[in-house]
């Protein structure tokens, strides 16, 4: 009897152990922003736009004024992504927050999926060096919640309007607040952007490449692309993204997107055939920097 007993648990150890175990969380592989998302998630050295935050604290520092962006994604599914972030300068500083979520329909293991984010940045010159405290919360259909707080920090260079070299540290340092504390690898990420064209001309060419290294997979890089034509504050531009993706996230290589340009404005549309959170994934969104 106790031999039976011994070998009913020891098969149901596997199982009742990866029960206790958190989700992990899709947001992580998701951009937060339209703009990157076409870029196949090369974000750290693109500043100047609010919700930049999530993939630089540091982003945030070329903001003169205000920024206002948000985005919407909805599934076949009827499953939605929406975001929202906001940045202000305030003398040598400036502050900005987002927030994500996810929320899934049908029978599935996870209901939603929740992150937000504060930051600071502080402006020697053209240099602006940031700091932000991220939550992320999964809840699972069992009604489990797991929720888990850590931090990024970031620098960015900024050589005018010409060029931007950046690097951000995600995930230093992970704090459960409650359940098992969620799947959140330490990650450092190396970005530089650069406009081929004077931006004051009429035409838009500007070139990016960032380079990706998560505590326990290799080395990954993304190469994006942007080309437009815009006169008197109105036009369009293109986007192409290409490169290496979280392992294990389902993200396929290669996303394109565009913008509408109206003068402060930015309508976004970014397409993923594949993405973390289904397949032909169309997002848009909008940017307002005055």
């Amino acid at each position: 009897m106790r031999r039976t007993v011994g070998q009913l648990v020891l098969a149901l150890a596997p199982t009742l152990l990866a029960a206790q175990l958190p989700p992990r969380p899709a947001l992580p592989d998701l951009a937060a922003s339209v703009r990157v998302a076409g870029l196949a998630g090369a974000g750290v050295a693109m500043p100047g736009y609010a919700a930049g935050v999530f993939d630089n604290p540091a982003n945030i520092g070329p903001i003169k004024v205000l920024s206002l962006e948000a985005a919407y994604a909805k599934l076949p599914d009827q499953s939605t992504y929406t975001t929202g972030a906001a940045a202000v300068r305030a003398g040598d500083f400036n502050f900005g927050g987002g927030l994500r979520y996810l929320r899934y329909q049908g029978d599935r293991p996870v209901v939603d999926n929740l992150s937000w984010v504060a930051a600071a940045v502080y402006r020697v010159k053209g240099i602006a060096l940031g700091t932000s405290a991220k939550y992320v919360s999964v809840e699972d259909s069992t009604g489990t919640i797991f929720r888990t707080l850590t931090s990024d920090a970031g620098v960015t260079l900024a050589f005018f309007d010409i060029a931007a070299l950046a690097v951000s540290f995600h995930n230093l340092g992970r704090y459960a607040l409650s359940g098992e504390r969620l799947e959140l690898p330490a990650s450092t990420h190396l970005g530089f952007s650069m406009n081929l064209i004077d931006t004051y001309s009429n035409g838009r060419l500007l070139a990016t490449i960032e380079s990706d290294w998560t505590a326990g997979t290799p080395r990954r890089t993304v190469i994006g692309l942007e080309a437009g034509v815009v006169v008197r504050g109105i036009g369009l531009i293109g986007r192409i993204g290409n490169g290496g993706q979280p392992t294990g996230s389902g993200v396929g290589k290669t996303s394109y997107g565009g913008s509408v340009v109206l003068s402060r404005a930015r309508l976004d549309y970014a397409y993923q055939r594949r993405s973390a959170i289904g397949r032909s994934v169309h997002l848009v969104g909008a940017r307002w920097t005055p």
